[in-house]
């Protein structure tokens, strides 16, 4: 059973990695959005501490378009240039604290936080990635993101 999960973590890592900045972007609003009543349980047995409310609300006070470029460069953090965030303050969390800033952001997608456009048509790979991460086991979907984010 273990090497199963491990398969399907490598793979998952390996196609989520394989896509572009938006799309990944993508991925992570659908599936935090289909799990978020499942995964506050598992990912905020600590809560939300300073750093990853803060950084929350210094998204939340961007204009819209801007979060957006924000976003992108959290998720793509090789790239090197102007930030409208500290993106090294990102960086500098662990694992855990990444999980609960995506998942307080993925809380205020469409209010606060812009959202996933209603016409918008994930592209066929991004659609693939979520496919597979369809899986009934929240600590796959859990240790999925602790290794992508």
């Amino acid at each position: 059973m273990t090497s199963t999960n491990v398969n399907f973590l490598e793979q998952s890592v390996s196609k989520f990695q394989s896509l572009d900045t938006d799309d990944r972007l993508t991925v992570l609003a659908l599936l935090y959005t289909e799990i978020s009543d499942e995964i506050p349980a598992i990912a905020l047995n600590d809560v939300p501490n300073e750093k990853t409310a803060n950084l929350v609300a210094q998204i939340q006070n961007l204009p819209q378009q801007e979060q957006v470029s924000a976003l992108r460069q959290l998720l793509h953090q090789d790239k090197v240039g102007e930030t409208a965030i500290p993106t090294e303050e990102y960086a500098s969390m662990n694992a855990d604290d990444k999980l609960a800033f995506w998942y307080q952001l993925a809380q205020n997608l469409g209010t606060t936080i812009i959202g996933i456009p209603d016409d918008y048509i994930p592209s066929e790979k991004a659609t693939e990635v979520v496919d597979l991460l369809h899986t009934p086991n929240i600590e796959d979907l859990v240790n999925f993101f602790k290794r992508v984010l």
